[in-house]
């Protein structure tokens, strides 16, 4: 049960790695009178608005994160234990889910800044909450663990995006 869950993953973070890769746009030229206008091959597509890699991110982390919960509880399914089965989809949900949402954002943002630091960024992000919600632990009062819990996702998203964003913000001007 476990070789098709880490079979998944891998395969999701293969094409998420292979599909990150920049690409220069080439833009027509208006006219060769125009002093205005560079070369074609050093032009690049202008940023998208802040709504497509938000909505990229989202939609592919949600993704992420079903085949994650799937494949982390396939590959804890033969422990014995109830425990372990939610244990496999809450650690798998959420590296489906970090990952998918750096490869939204690195796509919703036409592959302009890093992918590296967007899944450096969401697994950050994702590690600080889950401290957050351990400390919370042990306090009788449960009110930390689920804010934490619903303030968690979005917090993640947003961050990724930002950063996705200012890096390809970076890339651009270290192209000028």
């Amino acid at each position: 049960m476990r070789a098709p869950a880490l079979s998944s993953l891998l395969l999701m973070l293969g094409v998420s790695v292979m599909s990150g890769q920049q690409l220069v746009t080439r833009l027509p030229r208006n006219g060769a009178a125009d002093p205005t206008i560079g070369s074609p091959l050093l032009q690049i597509a202008p940023e998208p608005g802040i709504h497509a890699p938000l909505l990229a991110a989202a939609g592919l982390g949600l993704l992420g994160w079903g085949i994650g919960a799937v494949a982390g509880g396939l590959s804890q399914a033969d422990c014995g234990d109830e425990f372990c089965v939610f244990e496999g989809v809450f650690y798998g949900g959420a590296a489906g889910g970090g990952l998918g949402l750096a490869v939204g954002a690195h796509l919703g943002n036409r592959r302009r800044g890093s992918f590296l630091a967007d899944l450096v960024v969401s697994g950050a992000v994702w590690g600080v909450g889950y401290a957050a919600m351990r400390s919370f632990l042990d306090s009788s009062d449960d009110t930390g663990v689920i804010l934490t819990a619903v303030t968690l996702p979005p917090t993640q998203l947003v961050v990724t995006v930002l950063a996705e964003r200012a890096t390809g913000r970076a890339r651009a001007r270290r192209a000028e």
